[in-house]
């Protein structure tokens, strides 16, 4: 009779964890990183994560810390190099000012720049600003709503005779 309880007991805690993984996320936010086969496959390279941060919705700095912590998810990665630190951050109406840690030693301007995009798309997502400055040592990149695009679209043009 006890191996019957000890059973039952184990199914019921198996059944309620299960249960608990599948409950929706209550504040979810959305993180951009890097896919990580990007290079190879040509896809786009930007792709978000959702990620709870229930009662921390309002707190951005909590927000970028926890972004800069790094994706979940395999096959992303972070655009950041590990260890960067975030020194401030500043909004003044629809705009946002980021100082992170000097990553010129360890980015190509390149690498900064997507780096950029995708902490400037995550920034618009959570506050709503339309405008991101992110600087970085003597580096410094300003994203607007306008000027962020992910894609690239080639038409090709008819010459007419």
């Amino acid at each position: 009779m006890k191996r019957l309880l000890c059973f039952f007991l184990a199914l019921l805690l198996l059944a309620s964890h299960l249960s608990g993984c599948s409950q929706q996320m209550k504040e979810p936010v959305t993180f951009y990183y890097l896919r990580t086969s990007y290079q190879e496959t040509m896809d786009s390279p930007v792709v978000g994560e959702e990620r709870e941060v229930a009662g921390h919705r309002d707190d951005l700095k909590y927000l970028l810390s926890f972004y800069l912590m790094g994706p979940i998810g395999k096959g992303l990665s972070s655009p950041l190099p590990r260890g960067t630190l975030l020194y401030t951050v500043s909004q003044d109406g629809s705009r946002l000012a980021i100082e992170i840690s000097n990553t010129a030693a360890l980015l190509t301007d390149a690498e900064f720049s997507l780096a950029c995009a995708c902490l400037s798309l995550t920034c618009m997502g959570l506050t709503g600003v339309s405008e991101v400055t992110i600087v970085s040592g003597s580096r410094n990149l300003t994203f607007t709503q306008e000027n962020l695009l992910l894609s690239d679209t080639v038409q090709s043009e008819e010459t007419t005779k």
